[in-house]
């Protein structure tokens, strides 16, 4: 019984001091003292927060822009929320939108074939008659490049005076001026050929073909006929034949000709040269015209 007792005892929780006993500064919480001056003077009390004056922003409220928005740079009622793209402008993470090309590019028709095409195009055919044309005068030509050959093994250094001499000789052989002649001449005549035919026919010469592009008529885009294909081609060669063949002052007529109509698809609207404008053709896409000839079947 004394062990037990002796152990509630212990076991007992031991009353703390009674609250009504305790002064009154114990009770009372009082506030932390300020820390003392690192420069040895006393903390400034704190300051009572002005009251706001007419037209400006009360305390703890962002200044107002002229705008109307309260809080400038975040996204008002009406705006999209941060993250989301506006009306008109690519998302995050979307590509934006292709930028169209300067000057008549920007607003012509994407049917149409570009004149760089054409210019690739033109290579194509200019390459194929070229190497017709040696193979067919090649007899005539064979005299002319011997003399040549033989100059060059006989002067490494064309322009000493005895080789230009061997040079002009040979550029003025009656017989050699009209090997080159009948060349050129020959040139311009398969080139006739070449062009006329084939476009009359399928509206495409090879390069055209081999580039993807036809050639139609500018009204209906419709296939052209022989007369308009003898125009287009006889207008397409007039400037280099006048440059090529003829002399000085004339030929340089036909080198503005042929500049002229070369460059001018790079401005037009509807990438017509002037042998186009003449024959009243376009150069367009060969899948445009296969797109359409679909839709409308």
């Amino acid at each position: 019984m004394t062990q037990q007792n002796e152990t509630q005892q212990q076991g007992a929780v031991t009353p703390g001091p009674d609250p009504a006993q305790q002064p009154a500064s114990a009770t009372t919480s009082a506030s932390p003292a300020p820390p003392p001056s690192l420069y040895g003077y006393e903390a400034l009390p704190e300051a009572y927060l002005a009251p706001p004056q007419p037209g400006q922003p009360s305390y703890g409220t962002p200044p107002q822009p002229a705008g109307g928005r309260l809080f400038a740079g975040r996204p008002g009622y009406g705006e999209p929320a941060y993250g989301q793209p506006a009306p008109g402008q690519p998302g995050y993470g979307r590509p934006a939108p292709a930028r169209p090309g300067l000057g008549a590019a920007a607003r012509r028709d994407p049917a149409l074939a570009s004149p760089w095409q054409r210019l690739a195009a033109q290579t194509i055919d200019w390459i194929i008659i070229l190497v017709v044309s040696v193979f067919v005068f090649w007899s005539q030509l064979s005299v002319v490049w011997r003399e040549v050959q033989a100059i060059t093994g006989r002067y490494p250094d064309l322009t000493a005076p005895g080789a230009q001499a061997a040079i002009n000789s040979v550029s003025s052989n009656p017989a050699n001026q009209h090997a080159l002649l009948y060349w050129f001449l020959g040139i311009f005549g398969l080139a006739l050929a070449y062009y006329w035919v084939q476009q009359a026919a399928w509206g495409a010469t090879i390069g055209k073909r081999a580039m993807g592009m036809r050639v139609v008529r500018a009204a209906d885009r419709s296939r052209i006929g022989v007369l308009a294909a003898g125009i287009r081609t006889v207008a397409f060669l007039v400037g280099p034949a006048v440059f090529l063949l003829l002399v000085y002052p004339v030929n340089v007529i036909g080198g503005i000709l042929w500049a002229a109509d070369a460059g001018l698809p790079l401005l037009d609207l509807r990438a017509q040269s002037l042998h186009d404008k003449l024959a009243g053709t376009v150069v367009v896409r060969q899948r445009a015209l296969d797109d359409r000839t679909r839709r409308s079947g």
